[in-house]
């Protein structure tokens, strides 16, 4: 259990660093072009990686290729929202709505999965859960004096980054669905390969600019499609070891360590709130860990 619980630490790290990288592709190329040579990115180091280190335990079943598909498609839905939002809100403001995904998760899996837990089990992964949600509450964090504040909220971006979280609440656990038959590896760079293929028809289709990037921006890129890539493989692993609904809230503490980048580099001032929402999901933890 502690080593899964770890496991969803680390993607909680991974994609903290994911999301702050996101919004500078997002900026720098533009969402759609962003997302897919990032989603590129990341497919080919995943098919590679699991040439390498994957193994299969189960068949590849026409159960498996369902979830591989609502994987792929809400992977899509969560990877252009969540670009938009990133590129027209604020990172304190986006990224604890985009972590609703856990909530979302953790429904999944106790109703449709059918995962058991136990009763301090619950508790730990309910107080990171309410800690997640008084982060998500206290709204935009205050700039300070001398940093201009830039990225108001919009509705539209809010609006993205909810439906982000709903995306990834879905594909998180549909992705667990598939590992078994493809390794963790395999199943990134098969959703990914997938989620192309149902994403640039419909991008073109729509006269969406989908050139290469820059020279300049490719490491920036790259480094999002490798790191996003990381969390899914670290969550993926972490249930060997714990159940979805444990694993959930525990990676979804990107918003927690997102705040305490905007607070400590960006010099944004978190709110009260968010103070207490963030000692709230670090003491969830840690009774998830005992």
């Amino acid at each position: 259990m502690l080593l899964g619980i770890l496991l969803a630490l680390a993607t909680s790290v991974s994609w903290a660093v994911g999301n702050v990288l996101i919004q500078r592709a997002g900026k720098t190329t533009g969402a759609p072009r962003a997302v897919l040579w990032a989603m590129t990115g990341g497919g080919a180091l995943s098919a590679l990686c699991s040439w390498q280190f994957d193994q299969r335990v189960a068949p590849f079943s026409m159960t498996v290729a369902v979830w591989t598909l609502v994987a792929a498609a809400a992977g899509v839905v969560a990877y252009v929202c969540l670009f938009f939002a990133f590129a027209h809100e604020r990172l304190s403001v986006a990224v604890p709505l985009v972590s609703s995904w856990a909530l979302v998760s953790a429904l999944l899996s106790l109703t449709v999965l059918h995962e058991k837990v136990r009763g301090m089990q619950i508790t730990g992964a309910a107080v990171v859960l309410l800690g997640v949600l008084l982060v998500s509450l206290a709204g935009p964090v205050e700039a300070a004096r001398d940093v201009p504040v830039v990225g108001r909220s919009t509705r539209w971006g809010i609006a993205a980054a909810l439906g982000s979280g709903i995306g990834f609440g879905v594909m998180v656990p549909a992705m667990g669905q598939v590992a078994p038959a493809t390794g963790e590896f395999g199943a990134s760079a098969l959703v990914y390969a997938v989620g192309l293929a149902l994403a640039v028809p419909l991008a073109a289709l729509a006269r969406v600019d989908l050139r290469p990037p820059p020279r300049a921006a490719w490491p920036l890129v790259l480094c999002t499609g490798a790191v996003e890539t990381a969390g899914f493989v670290a969550v993926a692993l972490a249930r060997r070891f714990a159940p979805m609904a444990l694993v959930a809230p525990v990676a979804s503490l990107a918003s927690t360590f997102t705040v305490l980048y905007a607070w400590l580099v960006l010099r944004e001032r978190p709110r009260r709130l968010a103070s207490v929402g963030a000692l709230l999901a670090s003491a969830g933890v840690i009774i998830l860990a005992l």
